[in-house]
């Protein structure tokens, strides 16, 4: 999930804490955030089969569902996913409609009664990303052994995405056991591929479009509720994706006089794309405070003195703001697109001068950037004499932002405040992507958020090493599916 940047999320908001200071008082914050209570008491289903849970998604992970860069995977995995959550879900899987698309993604429809109502959509996808070789004994259990030490639940996917997965199911038969039916139809949508671009997804979401269907709300991964992570807060932090940045790669071409090593000329092309990236890096993009003033506004009254009223009002103080969040790149890369050499080339021997030379610069475009504008600013920046090329095999622009004052983001958070009443909501844009990006043409918004607690320790497991979720969260993860689901569609619940 490291292209999602949830991790790095922890750190952007722990940046913010480390540069300007929390306060840990529960007043209310302006829009976008929730009021918190130390007396409210989680809405929790004591009923929930937290047990099941556990051993379903332990059984999931031993499940290898892996897929490679170059997009092959195990058909044989994924199928044996399908027949492990047709066992254990049977009264979904005898009442919802099952459609496959892409070879392995999965559609599910759960028909509502009433075809006025938009329907809703949540999303979790079944693949995951490999193990790094020899990083194996690095694992408190084997990565695909779905082992539970010290109540934990240990092994790739058990956060991306394998638990949100399983939460949604063990909701749905929760329902379906007790006889609900809903009347605003909900979609599952389970994609194959997510994590090399998507494209089981995306063609689920063209189907919906050419039959009509437009969703009120989606939800998917991409946030989840921080808890002890940021330094000075004393409660946990609800954080929801309302955008996501756009994603390409810049091939620079420096050009220059080859000949023999021995004698050099002065100007050669590898000498010019290092100045280029030298420029490059100095002359960042520039900020875009707006496109995180949710979030300030969110968590304004909880920064202390000067700072929390420059929170407060972010268009005013955004030059001031701005220089103190470039100060921590986890926290710059919120308010700016970003760019970063990945790959250079350039030579094919020691004593040759080489004629060209190459870097892919690699982009993350923050909603109101566009692919034009970043590599425009790139050109003026590297100047005529270097070749400057936007790769179109990798490119999405930037996400439009979801309302944090529609009906459907008070219904999302509502139940964030039931299930979760000590944490406190903030918007945010997510620095990578996700499925749910194929959704925003035909929805009306998009939500990231995934309802489990992280600590440091889980944080840090995403795409890495010991990679967990906490037993104990079983109960308030299905019981925020129960909820969002009764309250969205209307279950009777």
């Amino acid at each position: 999930m490291g292209k999602k940047g949830v991790a790095a999320l922890a750190g952007a908001v722990g940046a913010v804490s480390v540069a300007i200071g929390w306060k840990a008082s529960r007043r209310r914050s302006s829009t976008g955030s929730q009021e918190t209570s130390s007396t409210a008491q989680p809405l929790v289903y004591e009923d929930i089969d937290a047990e099941r849970f556990v051993d379903a998604l332990s059984e999931a992970i031993r499940i290898q569902t892996v897929i490679l860069d170059d997009g092959t995977y195990d058909a044989g995995a994924f199928e044996e996913q399908w027949e492990m959550l047709e066992r254990r879900y049977p009264l979904a899987h005898a009442t919802l409609d099952r459609e496959v698309f892409n070879d392995h993604a999965l559609l599910y429809t759960w028909q509502g009664s009433d075809p006025l109502l938009r329907p809703i959509v949540l999303m979790a996808h079944q693949d995951v990303v490999p193990v790094e070789a020899g990083t194996e004994r690095d694992w408190v259990k084997p990565p695909f052994e779905g082992a539970v030490v010290d109540g934990r639940i240990y092994g790739r996917g058990a956060l991306d995405c394998k638990g949100p997965l399983i939460a949604v199911f063990e909701a749905i038969e929760y329902l379906l056991e007790r006889d609900a039916a809903p009347e605003r139809t909900v979609y599952l949508v389970s994609g194959n591929d997510e994590e090399v671009g998507g494209n089981g997804a995306g063609l689920i979401a063209s189907t919906l479009a050419k039959r009509g269907v437009e969703p009120w709300f989606v939800i998917d991964e991409g946030g989840a509720i921080a808890d002890g992570v940021l330094p000075g807060l004393e409660v946990p932090v609800a954080l929801v994706g309302i955008a996501e940045k756009g994603f390409m790669n810049i091939k620079l071409t420096a050009h220059g006089d080859g000949g023999h090593s021995s004698l050099p000329p002065r100007d050669t092309a590898i000498a010019r794309l290092a100045k280029a990236i030298s420029a490059i890096e100095s002359r960042p993009v520039p900020a875009r405070i707006d496109a995180i003033t949710p979030m300030l506004s969110a968590l304004s009254e909880r920064l202390p003195g000067v700072l929390g009223t420059l929170a407060s009002q972010p268009t005013a103080a955004a030059s001031l703001l701005s220089r103190v969040f470039a100060k921590d790149a986890r926290m710059d890369a919120l308010q700016r697109s970003t760019t970063v050499p990945t790959i250079i080339e350039g030579g094919v021997k020691a004593n040759v001068v080489p004629q060209t030379a190459s870097v892919i610069i690699n982009v993350r475009m923050i909603p109101g950037d566009t692919s034009r504008s970043v590599a425009d600013h790139i050109g003026r920046i590297v100047g005529e004499d270097i070749d400057v090329e936007i790769m179109t095999g990798f490119l999405k622009e930037a996400s439009q932002f979801s309302s944090v004052d529609s009906d459907a983001w008070g219904v999302v958070t509502g139940v964030i405040g039931e299930v979760f009443p000590d944490a406190i909501t903030a918007p945010w844009v997510l620095t990578g992507a996700t499925d749910s990006r194929f959704f925003e043409s035909i929805a009306g918004d998009v939500y990231r958020f995934s309802p489990f607690v992280l600590d440091d320790d889980a944080m840090g497991g995403f795409h890495g090493t010991n990679e967990h979720v906490r037993a104990d969260a079983a109960p308030s993860a299905v019981s925020f599916f129960v909820r969002l689901i009764a309250k969205a569609a209307d279950t009777g619940d």
